[in-house]
Parts: C-alpha cells; structure tokens; sequence
C-alpha cells in the first residue's frame, strides 16, 4: 500500500476486457484480506447481458479505453463514499503536486460536502482569493461544464492548468439569488505547509496542510521557536484539509510525552494505535489550537487527540467532521485507488465522522483584512 491519506490490462477479447477489470476490483484488491469473492458471488449476470447487447447491436465503436474506465469509476462510485475514487495517472500526479505545495493552478481547497464541490476556503493570496472566492461556495460549473456528477479529482484537475491560462467558474453562494461567475488566472503557486513566527512573546505556528515537507519544516519551526522561550503556543490548523496521517504523531508529540494520538479502526484487521515517540519540545508551555469548518481529516486528528489530553484548549468552530483514513493505492499504468481504509478515533475513542471537533471556547466572525477574532481570542487566553 502506499502513504495513507487522511480531506483503480491486458486486453484479450472484448468479453475479457470488461470482465478482467471487474476481478480486479471485486477479487484482486480484496485477496489477502478475509475472502475473495468468486464469478458466482459477483451475480454479473446483468452486467454480461448490457454487454452481449451493446456488443452486437450498437452502432459505434466501443472505445475500450473509455470502457475500462467506466467500469472502473461505476464500481468505486457505487460504494457511496465521497473519498474513495479511482486516480488515473494524471489525477494521481495531481494530488502528488497538491501534498509537495508547488502547482499551477488557483490556489483553492476544495472538498465534497454534501454531494457538491465546496470550496474550504481560497489560499491567502491566491488568484481565486483575488477574484473573490469564499470558504463554502459551492462550484456549480467549470468552463461551462457542470459538476453535478463530477468526482472531486475530476473537477480538481479540470481547475488546474498551466499558469496564464484562465478558468471561468459558476459559483452559488448561500444568500444570493442567482450564481455568481468568477473568471480566475491560473498561476504558479508554491505554499509551504508550515509557518511560523513569535507574536510579542507567543510563538505561532500555522500549518495549512499535512504534505510532504510538513515535518522538516515543523522541526525547524520548532527548534526556533523554542529558542524563544515563548510564554504560550497558538498553533493555527483553520482551513487545514488534512493529508499525510503520518505527520500527524511527531507534531503532537511536540507538546506530549508518548502516547496514543488516534486509533484506527479497520473493518477485518485488528485496530491499530499511532503513537508519539519522542520527547517533547514544548511539554509545560500553554497551547491554544485555532480551528474551523475548514479543518479536516489529519487536522481532526491532531486538534481530537490534544483536547482529549487536557493539553490545549481548542479555540475557534467546530471542524469539518471527516473521521476517515485513505490509502493510494497503485494500480499499474500510473493509476492509483484511493480507498476509505479505516476509521480514526481519538484516544478516548471519540468518532468525529460527520460530527467534528467541537472547540473548547466558540468564536464566531470571519477573518477580515482588519479583524481576527479567534487569534485575538487566543492571544487573549494566552496571557
């Protein structure tokens, strides 16, 4: 398996094309685990019948390409579950780009909520920031082009482009009467998973997801604030969609000795506990985790197992509510599943799925270009 993810041939007749992609999902990916599910069990007597029909009768050239996909994208869809899907090599290289912080694009989070694709919020600075995008719009279109049956991958990479090129989106925003349109300018972004700087004598920590250089750049950020000898710690995870479950352990482990930060609930193998190891850097000095409804999934994850230790205080709105853990999975070719593996609970066995880390002190109000209310409130709570 590859790097678990906390925010799918060889053609020998057309019969067999269709029927070889259906082993591997139904079969392949399952072997090893409790079972494997034989042709009987499939019941793909319809599936065959469709197939027979179309084989013969239809008009058209049956693009075995496209037929391979839909077979494959028909069966992930079918699970219902908004975070597994089927990446082919394109979409694949763009979630690598998305977790590494370096992309041409518009600089937006987006997530599936509630069957629709949602923007968590505009990064600062970004061109979609700039043409007016706001956390919670919903995108309706992408180049004219509806999204209603559109898997977030999918419209992702329809978003993404070279720099210089422009995206015309369809948005609706809750309390306007009809769509709004956004014309975007793609550019070159590159966001750095962690910041971090001392306020008077309170260092902060930003960490806007868990991607690839999220640990180097923590350990530093660390190291150097430590060096400070700051009287309290703001960690800010607000918009945080999540990523890599395996940065979140030695964060925490920061400000814990070593314990168990989630579990993971599998539905055959038996549970498994991630743990922090190490000594921790700041074990004494008072902490205070900003969250919001942008934060998500490994975010989750970190903010549920601080607030279960007594650690922190939890400031800000409840999050997003995604307690599940993802694993890329390859597939040859370049492609990939990503797959819904196992459920996370903190260490008091608390599931946040659909439900969310509720915060210690609630602060309501948007950040504006002159107000932030939960950093004030935090910076407040830290004296």
């Amino acid at each position: 398996m590859g790097k678990t993810i906390v925010p799918p041939r060889r053609v020998l007749s057309k019969v067999f094309l269709l029927f070889g992609v259906a082993l591997v999902f139904f079969a392949g990916f399952l072997a090893g685990g409790a079972y494997e599910l034989n042709r009987q069990q499939l019941n793909l007597s319809e599936f065959w019948q469709v197939y027979s029909v179309v084989d013969k009768e239809f008009v058209g050239q049956i693009d075995k390409k496209k037929a391979v996909d839909g077979v494959t994208r028909g069966f992930i869809d079918s699970l219902g579950d908004p975070f597994s899907s089927f990446l082919s090599s394109e979409e694949r290289n763009t979630l690598s780009e998305e977790l590494s912080g370096e992309f041409e694009g518009i600089g937006a989070r987006l997530e599936t909520k509630n069957d629709a694709i949602t923007v968590v919020a505009p990064l600062s600075g970004s061109p979609a920031e700039k043409a007016g995008m706001k956390p919670n719009d919903i995108i309706l279109t992408i180049d004219g082009e509806s999204t209603e049956k559109m898997t977030l991958d999918q419209a992702v990479s329809k978003i993404r482009g070279k720099a210089g090129t422009e995206v015309t989106l369809s948005i609706f925003r809750q309390g306007k009467d009809v769509p709004l349109e956004l014309k975007v300018n793609r550019e070159a972004i590159s966001i750095p998973s962690v910041t971090w700087k001392m306020m008077g004598t309170v260092a902060y920590m930003e960490i806007a997801q868990f991607g690839d250089d999220t640990i180097e750049l923590a350990q530093k950020g660390f190291a150097e604030l430590n060096a400070k000898n700051p009287t309290a710690f703001i960690m800010d995870l607000r918009n945080n969609p999540g990523g890599y479950l395996d940065d979140v352990a030695p964060i925490a482990g920061a400000f814990l000795p070593p314990s168990v930060i989630t579990t993971q609930k599998f539905k055959f193998k038996k549970s498994e506990d991630v743990r922090s190891t190490q000594v921790p850097t700041f074990p004494n000095t008072k902490l205070l985790v900003l969250v919001n409804e942008g934060s998500a999934s490994a975010a989750e994850i970190l903010a549920g197992a601080l607030q279960d230790y007594g650690r922190a205080q939890i400031i800000g709105q409840k999050t997003f509510g995604k307690g599940s853990v993802q694993d890329i999975i390859p597939l040859g070719k370049g492609n990939s599943l990503r797959l819904t593996v196992a459920e996370w609970l903190t260490p008091k066995g608390r599931s946040v799925n659909k439900e969310g880390i509720k915060p210690d002190v609630l602060v309501e109000g948007e950040v504006t270009a002159t107000s932030d209310p939960a950093l004030d409130k935090a910076l407040e709570l830290a004296r």
